[in-house]
């Protein structure tokens, strides 16, 4: 991914983990009612995980084939595609498995995220070169 981009799902990320600590720890929603855009409900529990998801799938086709790249870019296929079926289900008025959806959502979400921070911390360990450098030292010591 590009810096920009990695920088933007690193924030998606905290983000998802920031709601998904705000539900488990039962603690009122910052918005009152949820927030709609027209007619269009645009639940942040749905959205910022799809969106986390979107941004995993550009990531795939940015840093190419990779066993991480392709173990996120599954598990943000599958966060898009539980959010994009919450929406669906919430617009259509079928509240009913709103909530199934959107807790498997924020499951997949969570994953997800852990996975994005992982890829990062592991793609700024690498990028350093600290592999290289430990490699070397153990090559001198031989």
């Amino acid at each position: 991914m590009g810096a920009a981009l990695r920088a933007f799902a690193v924030v998606l990320a905290v983000l998802v983990l920031l709601l998904v600590g705000t539900m488990a720890a039962q603690l009122p929603q910052p918005y009152p009612t949820w927030p709609t855009i027209g007619p269009v409900p645009v639940t942040p529990e749905l959205v910022v995980p799809g969106v986390l998801g979107l941004l995993a799938l550009f990531g795939v086709v940015r840093n190419g084939i990779t066993l991480g790249s392709i173990l996120v870019g599954l598990v943000g296929a599958l966060t898009l595609w539980l959010a994009g079926v919450s929406l669906y289900s919430l617009y259509a008025g079928t509240a009913g498995s709103l909530f199934g959806g959107g807790l498997l959502t924020l499951m997949s979400g969570t994953v997800l995220a852990v996975a994005v921070l992982l890829e990062t911390a592991i793609h700024r360990f690498v990028e350093r070169g600290v592999t290289r450098r430990l490699s070397d030292r153990l090559e001198q010591r031989r």
